[in-house]
């Protein structure tokens, strides 16, 4: 049985910064930084996912500017897949954390908390996700 997930980081236009989640104790990677999303129920859309997990994790679905696809990671046996996006905002907003977070924090491209959750370091780095970001805020520009 394969599982997938999704996963969705946010891009302040006023600021030039990200949003990123730590995990809490309770999680898989604990007190580990990454993205916020989850897993994909049967019969949604990675993007359905997503609009149903920030409503539980942050509080609400903010309006987005753009929703930009940013990796797709397949594990080796084929069986998990987790879809990143990155979400264009206007401006940065202060989420309301529900309790499958510790924190989270408005950040600069590039400079990434520490530790990054396994696949985030994955797609920021050997994926290229950190050089896509940047090219989305200079689009954006």
């Amino acid at each position: 049985m394969n599982t997938t997930a999704a996963g969705v980081i946010f891009l302040a236009l006023d600021t030039k910064r990200c949003l990123m989640q730590l995990r809490n104790t309770e999680k898989r990677f604990q007190y580990t930084w990454g993205f916020f999303g989850g897993l994909v129920e049967q019969g949604e859309t990675p993007f359905q996912a997503l609009e149903r997990e920030l409503e539980e994790e942050i509080g609400f679905m903010p309006e987005l500017a753009k929703l930009n696809p940013i990796d797709i990671y397949e594990s080796k046996d084929k069986k998990f897949y987790y879809y990143s996006f990155a979400a264009v905002v206007e401006k940065e907003f202060h989420p309301v954390l529900n309790d499958e977070s510790a924190g989270y924090a408005w950040v600069n491209i590039g400079h990434w908390p520490q530790p990054l959750h396994q696949g985030a370091k994955v797609t920021l780095g050997k994926n290229k996700g950190t050089h896509k970001l940047e090219k989305i805020f200079e689009y954006h520009s």
